[in-house]
């Protein structure tokens, strides 16, 4: 998995979650620009500069131990670079993962059953990584909270809540205003393209309620 980095940052980024290093992560940043010689050379080898980062926020550590080449001046660079991404990682896994805490007890309150499920995305800024999901079942509807991704315009994380097997009826939570707001296709309201431009509550037990009990409905 790799993405362009901005003008700015003249590199293609691969990263990777190593087995010998599980605590941290990989970081390889290969110049774009391939460096080519005289017409009567062969082209030169491309560098790589491989990273090892641990920790996050104002606890990180960067280990260029396994890099082949040394990165020089831009060292700095890479260094901002990469812990730009994983801040941004372990943000967004912290978002999802105070969203299932937050919204398991109030749906086993409502009297569904629950179980955590683990979802893998791959993502092309923060790399393959892993969230919870929330299964929820009361009788035979079944519905699961999934998350979709991190970003979307106009919202920093985006999760769906959808009646299994099939996606038969869904609403989808989007985080924006430093809060979750929930997005569904309400019976009698204007009509609309998608979901997301749906009525929007703020994620809240009772709004919760009111969509699970519709989906419930929707499955019977």
């Amino acid at each position: 998995m790799s993405e362009n980095t901005t003008p700015q940052q003249p590199y293609m980024v691969s990263i990777y979650e190593s087995n010998d290093a599980p605590d941290g992560l990989l970081f390889t940043f290969v110049p774009k620009r391939l460096q080519q010689g005289t017409p009567a050379e062969l082209p030169r080898r491309v560098p790589q500069y491989i990273l090892q980062v641990r920790g996050s926020g104002d606890d990180i550590a960067f280990d260029w131990s396994r890099t082949p080449d040394d990165p020089g001046e831009a060292k700095p660079e890479i260094e901002r670079e990469a812990a730009q991404r994983v801040n941004a990682r372990v943000a967004w896994i912290g978002l999802v993962s105070d969203l299932v805490e937050q919204v398991e007890p109030w749906v086993i309150e409502l009297g569904w059953a629950t179980r955590r499920i683990d979802k893998r995305l791959d993502d092309s800024r923060i790399g393959r990584h892993q969230v919870p999901a929330l299964l929820m079942q009361q009788d035979t509807c079944r519905i699961l909270l999934e998350p979709v991704g991190r970003s979307a315009p106009g919202a920093e994380g985006v999760v769906d809540l959808y009646l299994m097997p099939a996606y038969d009826d869904i609403a989808s939570l989007y985080f924006y205003g430093h809060r979750w707001n929930i997005h569904y296709m309400f019976p009698g309201n204007k009509p609309v393209a998608t979901v997301r431009e749906a009525e929007a509550l703020p994620l809240s037990k009772e709004a919760l309620q009111r969509v699970l009990a519709e989906m419930r409905q929707n499955a019977a």
